[in-house]
C-alpha cells in the first residue's frame, strides 16, 4: 500500500467510476457492446447528460466508441477495473 500511487488512482480509476450511471454503464457494457440509445435507455440519462458520462468513461480509457456515432464497448482497462471493484467490493462486505 506504500506504492500505491494515490493521485493516479484518484484520476484514473475513482473518478470516472465515481457515479452510479457511469458504474452502470460500464457493469452493462462487460457482456456486450451497446449503442446511445440503449445507454440512453438502462440509465434514464438523455442527450448532453449521458454524453457527459461517456466522455468521462471514455477520456479515462474505461470504453471506446467504434467510429464516429458507433457502438460503445468497454476496453481491457475498464473490464479490469470492473472485476477490481467487485473483488473489492466481495472483501468489503464479505456477507453479500
Amino acid at each position: 500500500s506504500q506504492d500505491l500511487p494515490v493521485e493516479a488512482v484518484v484520476k484514473e480509476i475513482l473518478e470516472p467510476l465515481n457515479s452510479r450511471q457511469r458504474l452502470q454503464i460500464l457493469k452493462s457494457l462487460a457482456s456486450e457492446t451497446k449503442s446511445f440509445s440503449s445507454l440512453s435507455e438502462l440509465t434514464g440519462l438523455r442527450g448532453g447528460n449521458l454524453l457527459f458520462h461517456l466522455e468521462k468513461l471514455l477520456s479515462s480509457g474505461m470504453i471506446l466508441q467504434r467510429h464516429e456515432r458507433g457502438d460503445y464497448m468497454i476496453t481491457e482497462k475498464g473490464y479490469r477495473a470492473l472485476l477490481g471493484i467487485a473483488e473489492v467490493y466481495s472483501k468489503v462486505n464479505p456477507e453479500t
